[in-house]
């Protein structure tokens, strides 16, 4: 490579690295951040997890925020992957980023920017592992990657990424989803090189074998993804009996590898069927398109209202101006895509098993539901790539035309709209995932010390708000896992009774998600006949607050 495309990956890795990195404690941990935690540090906070062992999660009484923000953050002692491992038996990850997480918070401690610190140095290592990956495919189609097309295709892939708002955002979270992505691009970057070399190089299936259990132990749904890995080995063994024995064994590895966490695996399973947690599908059969094109879309443009028609518009351009092309004029590069190359396919199989894999998956579930942007998040990369190789497709058609500025012009547009979108969300005030902040930080300036916070859906709510709300303020959770929880005499409002009854706080903070309005009505007429009166009250992200101030009715006379 020459040192003008090194200089160009360096500045695209600078751009990327400085974007993950920008108000990185800005936000709030959210819930599913807040379940990092807990996890890595070997606690639970899913109060279906205590039902089931008969135990509950909430203390009988109120206690102060620290308590709560504890139960999260209790240390078992650094590298206690037993205790993560018993804890997970009641959850549905598997095991690998906790563990990491577990050192590296021991190291490095709890504050928001050093826990999404790990998420930004895997997000920032895709960047140029992007490139590696894109550069290899190119090299399976020499045809239309010759010269400088291959370094274009390369750096275009991975310009994408490193800018993409979606990827910037998920890499400020602390969550597996960057690391995922990394071991992800980084399978498919062996399996091509295998390909290319026909299987010689044992280093590199034994590499593959470890990646890909790398993959499974870190999220459950990499099996599609390692099928489609071993799928397109298989079928380039078809020709090779040696390479097709080799893929075998690889996968028989992968297997192996996976077994001594099977027992756990098996647990959760039964753990998942019994507590019916809420799983986001994609599966409805009429609005499938519109799903699957919304959340492609969100891979590039997702906070412009460009992003939902954008991408769409440019390959349309690029289909119909080659096609002009091809039939206004003859040209030799015409006879050289006469069908799918390997590289198209690698990227077509890659899109067609992940995605199709979770429409299969949500059929046997029977999940009928909205997003699932972070499921797909490992169809992204073949999105970029499939970008990628359209633009320099086009760029082979109309080159020596008259024409040749359209090209540059899609390139331009689309890597400077998805710029300016991810400038749009690290410079713009947030508006989602950072309730807790905002929550504990209103509670907290208008609150006296005996007031009480009840938080309606405890768990990991509950502790992500007594992470923000001084040490000392008085919590209590209130887990509603059904309506018949919230009538007279049923243990819940016997132990409400207690606490408001022994205790005359002057101010009672009611917490809800804004999908709790039953809950709210009914504890707002509960607090109504215990003399309080709704003084104020303030939505923010992801909750509703409301204030509520004992004020008992004058006797008449």
């Amino acid at each position: 490579m020459t040192r003008w495309i090194w200089l160009l990956l360096t500045v695209l890795v600078l751009l990327g690295t400085g974007f993950r990195f920008y108000k990185l404690d800005e936000k709030s941990l959210w819930s599913d951040e807040i379940a990092t935690i807990a996890t890595s540090m070997g606690n639970s906070i899913d109060p279906d997890a205590y039902a089931l062992r008969g135990q509950s999660f909430d203390p009988p009484a109120a206690v102060p925020a620290e308590v709560y923000k504890q139960k999260a953050a209790l240390s078992h002692g650094a590298g206690n992957f037993t205790q993560t491992t018993q804890v997970l038996k009641s959850n549905v990850h598997p095991p690998l980023f906790f563990w990491l997480m577990n050192g590296w918070i021991h190291q490095f401690g709890l504050t928001p920017d050093a826990l999404r610190f790990p998420a930004v140095l895997f997000g920032i290592l895709g960047i140029p592992v992007m490139f590696a990956l894109a550069w290899r495919l190119a090299a399976l189609n020499k045809d239309l990657f010759a010269g400088s097309y291959q370094a274009a295709f390369a750096l275009l892939a991975s310009g994408m990424l490193a800018v993409s708002a979606y990827q910037v955002d998920h890499a400020q979270d602390a969550r597996q989803y960057t690391f995922l992505l990394l071991l992800a691009m980084t399978a498919v970057w062996l399996a091509v090189g295998l390909v290319q070399r026909n299987g010689r190089g044992w280093l590199s299936w034994l590499a593959l074998a470890l990646v890909l259990a790398m993959g499974l132990y870190t999220q459950y749904f990499f099996l599609l993804f390692a099928g489609f890995v071993l799928v397109y080995l298989a079928w380039h063994g078809l020709r090779n009996r040696n390479f097709l024995l080799k893929t075998v064994l690889t996968a028989g590895m992968v297997g192996a590898l996976f077994m001594p966490w099977f027992s756990v695996f098996q647990v959760q399973m039964a753990f998942f069927k019994s507590v019916g947690h809420y799983t986001a599908g994609l599966w409805n059969p009429l609005r499938l398109p519109e799903k699957l094109w919304r959340i492609a879309s969100e891979f590039f443009i997702p906070d412009h209202p460009l992003g939902k028609v954008l991408p769409l518009v440019i390959l349309v351009i690029i289909l119909a101006a080659g096609l002009l092309i091809r039939q206004t004029k003859e040209r030799p590069i015409q006879r050289r895509f006469g069908g799918i190359s390997p590289a198209l396919g690698v990227i077509l199989l890659w899109l067609l098993v992940v995605i199709g894999g979770q429409v299969g998956l949500d059929i046997l579930k029977h999940t009928h539901t909205a997003t699932i942007r972070r499921y797909l998040f490992l169809a992204s990369p073949a999105c970029y790539l499939l970008m990628a190789y359209g633009l320099v497709w086009l760029f082979q058609c109309v080159k020596n035309e008259r024409f040749r500025w359209l090209p540059l012009s899609i390139t331009a547009l689309l890597l400077g709209l998805m710029t300016w979108d991810t400038l749009n969300l690290l410079t713009c005030e947030h508006h989602s995932s950072d309730e807790f902040k905002q929550a504990a930080a209103w509670i907290a300036s208008h609150s006296q010390p005996e007031d009480l916070v009840l938080v309606n859906k405890s768990g990991a709510m509950a502790v992500g708000l007594a992470y923000y709300l001084p040490p000392q303020t008085l919590m209590l959770g209130v887990n509603v896992p059904a309506f018949t929880e919230l009538l007279d005499g049923s243990p819940l409002m016997r132990r409400l009774d207690a606490q408001v009854s022994g205790a005359r706080h002057e101010g009672i903070w009611l917490v809800f998600t804004h999908s709790a309005p039953s809950t709210q009505e009914r504890l707002g007429a509960w607090l109504t006949g215990k003399q309080y009166q709704l003084a104020e009250s303030h939505k923010f992200p992801g909750v509703k607050v409301f204030r509520w101030h004992f004020k008992p009715t004058q006797p008449s006379f």
